[in-house]
């Protein structure tokens, strides 16, 4: 079962507890980044193009729940 991912009017809700704001989320992306290595080595993304992004599973930090969670509105979101 795909996970939904929350937009611009929508947030994700735990349907087990109603959490609202903690969740681990596994995600599977593939991207293309800009890496500066300064003349010590270290390194720095300064560009990252994110070419597909799929969500894997959503845990809620509150009660454990995998992938319980439904889409509901954001407070003050334009319907």
């Amino acid at each position: 079962m795909p996970v939904p991912r929350p937009n611009e009017g929508t947030r994700w809700r735990c349907t087990m507890c109603g959490n609202l704001t903690r969740f681990d989320v596994t995600r599977s992306s593939r991207v293309v980044e800009y890496v500066h290595l300064d003349l010590a080595g270290e390194s720095r993304v300064e560009e990252r193009e994110v070419l597909s992004e799929t969500i894997e599973s959503v845990r809620c930090r509150w009660c454990n729940a995998v992938d319980q969670v439904e889409l509901v509105d954001r407070p003050g979101a334009q319907v």
